[in-house]
């Protein structure tokens, strides 16, 4: 039924701290196309796009380039639609994210007749304007489904983005056998590299009419930062299949001498958010695991050419791998999730084991011009397993820490953050791959890595997602008790 909850109705216990809720499962399904779209938009792209570089002229260095561009724009683009979703409803930007995708992507696809770098890059860029409809899909699991749920459908729509990617090879063998063809008319041609644009077109297109027709606006958001609000419970199977109705509860803020404020500026918010409650973290992980993931996927396709004569199908076998290992984090981030001695923080520092002994195999391979195929593939498992692994817990982690402030404009950041990352990554990585520095790159990404680990200790007792029954029991919202400071319950208990 397009209106049921993937937490069945029995679930829904208002005024309960054990309340737990999520998205119908119909919107659900639109979220996981997206993100699967983007999977598979990333699988025929990747394994061919150093190729059409290439055969429009370009070099290593345009190949960071065009790659940088493309998460320059979704970067910028994440605050436009994050506000967007904020104050009107939120098909609207998740329709116009798509018609812009596809207008980026068929620019992509033209620039191979073209033979214009200059319109490739454009292509890109406007797609990057397309691609922040990512935001929006967290923003819509953080707006209609329970902290205790959040971790779990984060790590589903991660797994689907994973499934496309897993298509690609399958989807590469195929459209190869389109160079066969050599079908060109005019400044029109279609193979194997430009065929990774037209395939979007027609992908966005599809998401374009499915989110007109079956979309279902999330629970209402507040208006300002000026309350912090208890959502209480969504309302099941309503007339028209979506969580329609809530009930909030408002919670006043008092200064020192009691006196009762309704009003919270826009610093006051990210102040509690990024700073009190330790969401810089969650904000370094973004911003470490974007950089580290952009940064080998630039890398990896120029490193097999070179080195081991690899073509778009061997790399597209590669590609698969790596989608098998980011396939295993997921299972196991949703494995954990429900064990109850695993908590997310717990799984974060299994991601940062898997990160310390990928970069160690780095450092330790031969710094000479030869890369072991062997040793890069083993630091490629490692990197892969513990950059996807931690994920899922460190978002979910950080929506409990928005709270009931505005989750569109705090998800915005987050993914402004990694946007920034994916932008000096494919950089950083070209431009190192052009002066054949290969132990360079992998050294500096250790130094990014190490950030993660030192800085870890510092906000361990921030990290939880246990609620303070007293809290819920004053009025608190549930997002609120959550994030209940474990650091001023020791200075309490103390006194």
């Amino acid at each position: 039924m397009p209106g049921e909850s993937l937490v069945g109705a029995s679930s829904y216990r208002p005024n309960s701290p054990t309340i737990s809720y999520g998205p119908p499962r119909g919107v659900f399904l639109l979220l996981l196309a997206t993100t699967f779209a983007m999977g598979v938009e990333y699988a025929i792209l990747m394994p061919t796009v150093w190729k059409y570089v290439q055969s429009v002229g370009g070099s290593k260095a345009y190949l960071g380039i065009l790659l940088a561009g493309f998460s320059a724009t979704r970067t910028i683009a994440f605050v436009f639609v994050g506000w967007w979703s904020d104050r009107r409803a939120m098909r609207e930007p998740f329709m116009f994210s798509f018609f812009i995708g596809a207008i980026g992507n068929l620019l992509y696809g033209l620039a191979g007749g073209l033979n214009s770098f200059p319109v490739m890059m454009l292509g890109r860029l406007v797609a990057g304007v397309g691609a922040a409809s990512t935001t929006l899909n967290q923003s819509y699991i953080a707006r209609a489904s329970s902290s205790d749920q959040r971790t779990r459908l984060m790590s589903l729509t991660r797994g689907c983005s994973i499934l496309g990617i897993a298509a690609g090879p399958v989807m590469n063998l195929l459209l190869l056998r389109l160079d066969d063809e050599k079908i060109c008319t005019g400044r029109f041609c279609l193979n194997s590299m430009t065929s990774a644009g037209y395939v979007m077109v027609v992908v966005n297109l599809l998401l374009c009419l499915l989110f007109a027709m079956f979309f279902v606006e999330p629970p209402p958001q507040m208006s300002s930062y000026s309350r912090s609000l208890s959502y209480s419970a969504p309302a099941v199977g309503s007339a028209d299949g979506g969580i329609q109705e809530t009930k909030y509860s408002e919670i006043g803020v008092e200064n020192d001498e009691g006196a009762v404020f309704d009003e919270l500026t826009g610093w006051e918010a990210v102040k509690i958010v990024i700073l009190e409650r330790a969401g810089w973290f969650c904000l370094l992980v973004n911003f470490v695991t974007g950089f580290q993931m952009t940064a080998l996927e630039t890398a990896l396709t120029p490193i097999t050419a070179d080195q081991y004569g690899w073509g778009a199908q061997e790399n597209s076998y590669l590609f698969a791998g790596i989608t098998g290992i980011a396939l295993v984090a997921i299972i196991s981030s949703i494995v954990f999730d429900k064990m109850s001695c695993c908590s997310p923080r717990g799984i974060i520092l299994v991601a940062q084991v898997s990160l310390g002994v990928s970069f160690a195999m780095a450092l330790s391979m031969n710094g000479g011009a030869k890369i072991p195929l062997v040793g890069l593939l083993v630091f490629a498992v490692f990197l892969i397993y513990g950059i996807v692994l931690q994920g899922p817990p460190a978002m979910g982690i950080y929506s409990i820490m928005i709270g009931d402030f505005n989750k569109g404009v705090f998800m915005g950041y987050s993914q402004i953050v990694l946007g920034v990352a994916r932008i000096f990554g494919p950089l950083f990585a070209g431009i190192t791959l052009e002066f054949h520095t290969h132990w360079f790159l992998f050294a500096v990404l250790a130094g990014v890595y190490a950030i993660t680990p030192i800085s870890f200790p510092f906000v361990w007792k921030k990290i939880v997602n246990e609620p303070k029954e007293e809290a819920l029991l004053e009025g608190g919202s549930m997002d609120e008790a959550m994030l209940h400071n474990p650091l001023m319950d020791d200075e309490e208990d103390g006194q």
